[in-house]
């Protein structure tokens, strides 16, 4: 299971320098952010420790210049959620259970919550739900949050941490099925400049799919860009490439002369 943690191990460089960087971030946007919305206009929030304060505007930028060249990239490499995510899912007892039609349905789920978070932030003006603890002992002001936040934020922050948990049971539950963030990546993912593609090689053989800890193939629903799955398949039908380089270069070999077989429709 390690040895398979770590196979990609690039990736997991990344994702531990990402953790380091904006890790605590991400703790603060769960546990004590005071907003509707967390990691937004996090420049005129009241918790004066929170990192966010000052990185906010520029990861956004970042993250979204890397979805139009890289796609969901950012779920898979840098995001600390999907490493959290990950490392629960390790020994989910319902890897590759769930029925294809089935998955594809509940992924649906992350559009439905992007659309509820834009409601709060535009039409609600991200209203606030808990007293911002400014200072004091960490985990006491988290206590502390817990302890004065209005009902719906404690609600808010347990249905959270209910799908991160439920990653022990099917892998990767939040970031497939719920992560408005990642609704909102895949959207505009569909864009993007580089990805991984399959080739007319492929002969569905779903072995990518049983690799892939969002239990996926590629260019399709959920898929990261991690490139775990390359490794694993055998007819080499999984390549790192535009999906525009039929058309910018008629001499790309595909073996049958054709796109890739894995197109942006799958993703909506």
């Amino acid at each position: 299971m390690l040895k398979t943690f770590f196979s990609n191990w690039k990736r997991r460089i990344v994702q531990i320098v990402s953790l380091g960087l904006i890790g605590e971030w991400s703790f603060y946007g769960i546990f004590r952010c005071p907003f509707a919305v967390p990691y937004i206009g996090c420049g005129n929030c009241p918790v004066i420790q929170c990192p966010g304060r000052s990185l906010w505007l520029w990861s956004w930028i970042l993250i979204g210049g890397s979805v139009l060249v890289f796609g969901r990239a950012f779920c898979g490499w840098i995001c600390p959620g999907g490493l959290v995510s990950e490392i629960l899912s390790m020994g989910s007892f319902f890897k590759n259970k769930l029925k294809q039609r089935v998955s594809a349905g509940l992924a649906y789920g992350k559009y439905f919550v992007l659309t509820l978070a834009l409601y709060f932030f535009f039409l609600a003006q991200n209203p606030r739900w808990a007293i911002p603890i400014r200072t004091g002992d960490f985990f006491k002001s988290v206590g502390l949050t817990f302890e004065h936040a209005d009902p719906i934020w404690i609600y808010k922050t347990l249905f959270v941490l209910a799908a991160l948990g439920l990653g022990l049971a099917v892998p990767m539950f939040w970031c497939r099925f719920l992560c408005p963030t990642g609704g909102a990546i895949e959207i505009l993912s569909r864009f993007s400049l580089f990805g991984f593609l399959k080739n007319a090689r492929c002969s569905d053989c779903d072995q990518c799919r049983r690799r892939c800890h969002l239990e996926t193939r590629p260019s399709e629903i959920n898929c990261v860009q991690c490139g775990d799955c390359k490794e694993t398949c055998k007819p080499n039908a999984i390549e790192w490439k535009s999906p525009l380089a039929p058309w910018l270069n008629p001499d790309t070999n595909f073996g049958s002369g054709q796109a890739p077989s894995a197109d942006r429709t799958h993703f909506l």
